[in-house]
């Protein structure tokens, strides 16, 4: 079953009609007479349907959708004729049905609205300053006359601006910076293929941009196409008329919300992704990403070198000064080394106080001058922390351990082998005495 849906209608007749169409499509189905009887027993809805036959009481509907609204967190879409969109619009409805709508349409509509995501908490949300969601719409078309008339209409009626965006432009490269773009649906029905190759490049791309088809004709198998390809919406060609300024705009509004919240959701999806492998102190890559990165290395078969970093007595400096003064000194340690490594080579926090650095195409000699490099770095310059007692210098060396690959080993036990090296190497330069540099001369992993 695909979800429960509520359906409200005073009509017995028309009521239980409209629940054996949504039975037939797998939907699990409540009515009631009214809203009021609604109320007590609709929780847990996908979405509610709302009949409106006389509009002509458009305050009775208006309260009766927010009486809906503030009970349950899901759409309110109102059936009603197609003369009387524009006001159920003004009331306050999410969606419009229309009365006749053909069992296809109201299958593939019903899919796309109760697949809408709710508002996306605030977990990943960027600070309203971070983040502006963008407020233009684009037409994807070949018609300057469309062009211009959905153009006007737009204006009329929302004050917004349509910029016109060509097929062959769109297909080349998908348009960044809209929040919905608007396909010509074209005379022959050329336009799904446009809509469908533009949905796949726009997830590729990592957009969350709302689609709509323009529809030239009344084609129900169309527009129902359209929406299992992937639009938000599907806009009928006369909606561009003066008579129809009121839908157009809480169409084109749904529009934006839709893909404002498709772009913060995309954000966030890559904000999650990058933070998977960011360590969340330094900044610097964690032990899962330099791990990958190494893989990548020892697969392409060139060769690198590892760097096994460890900053010497480091539980020390916790005694002594706090652990807000450890963390200090592990930031400072970090951009001092990022910056003195440079383009040369990745840097990651492995673990605690120690860091790993990949060196592509290094030999030894590259490494020991590279490591050499950074212990002087960090050995000539004093972190200054919030230490228990106030601000104070904290000396910090590091000791490393280095060790290169053998390009005539497999890819998996090269990893192994230098990263088992490079730690035997780490080990000898903290037992010799420490802020020291040690070459791994281990023989290779057989």
């Amino acid at each position: 079953m695909l979800g429960r849906l509520l359906v409200i209608d005073h009509d017995l007749t028309s009521r239980l009609t409209m629940k054996l169409r949504l039975e037939a499509a797998n939907y699990r189905v409540i009515t009631a007479g009214h809203a009021a009887e609604a109320m007590g027993n609709c929780g847990d809805v996908a979405a509610v349907i709302l009949r409106a036959d006389d509009l002509a009481g458009l305050a009775a509907l208006a309260d009766d959708i927010t009486r809906l609204r503030g009970a349950l967190p899901a759409p309110v879409i109102v059936q009603c004729a197609a003369a009387d969109r524009s006001q159920a619009f003004r009331a306050g409805a999410e969606y419009v049905l229309d009365r006749t709508c053909p069992d296809p349409v109201l299958r593939a509509r019903l899919r796309c609205w109760t697949a809408q995501p709710s508002p996306a908490p605030a977990g990943f949300a960027d600070d309203a300053a971070e983040f502006e969601p963008s407020d233009r719409i684009g037409l994807v078309t070949d018609d300057a006359a469309l062009a211009k008339r959905w153009q006007c209409a737009a204006r009329d009626a929302s004050g917004r601006k349509l910029m016109r965006l060509l097929p062959r432009d769109v297909l080349r490269s998908p348009p960044r910076g809209y929040a919905a773009i608007l396909v010509d649906g074209g005379a022959d029905g050329a336009g799904l293929d446009h809509l469908a190759d533009l949905r796949v490049r726009l997830l590729a791309a990592g957009q969350g941009t709302a689609l709509a088809l323009i529809q030239r004709g009344g084609h129900a198998a169309e527009e129902a196409r359209a929406l299992e390809i992937g639009a938000t919406d599907v806009l009928a060609e006369p909606l561009c008329g003066p008579a129809h300024h009121a839908e157009l705009a809480a169409r084109l509004a749904l529009l934006l919300r839709h893909g404002r919240e498709g772009e913060r959701r995309c954000r966030d999806t890559r904000l999650a992704h990058r933070l998977a492998g960011v360590d969340s102190l330094t900044g610097l890559a964690n032990r899962r990403s330099i791990s990958r990165e190494i893989s990548e290395a020892a697969a392409g078969g060139g060769d690198f070198g590892l760097l096994m970093i460890d900053i010497d007595r480091f539980k020390q400096i916790n005694d002594r000064h706090g652990h807000a003064a450890g963390d200090a000194v592990l930031r400072d340690v970090s951009v001092a080394m990022r910056d003195h490594l440079g383009q040369a080579g990745w840097l990651a926090r492995y673990g605690g106080e120690e860091f790993l650095a990949l060196l592509p195409g290094a030999d030894e000699t590259d490494a020991v001058s590279l490591a050499e490099g950074l212990r002087r770095a960090i050995c000539a310059a004093p972190v200054r922390a919030q230490g228990l007692a106030g601000e104070v210098p904290v000396p910090v060396t590091i000791s490393i351990g280095v060790a290169t690959s053998d390009g005539s080993v497999e890819p998996r036990c090269r990893v192994e082998d230098t990263m088992r090296r490079a730690d035997a190497a780490l080990i000898a330069a903290k037992r010799a005495g420490r802020n020291i540099v040690m070459l791994s001369r281990d023989a290779h992993a057989a």
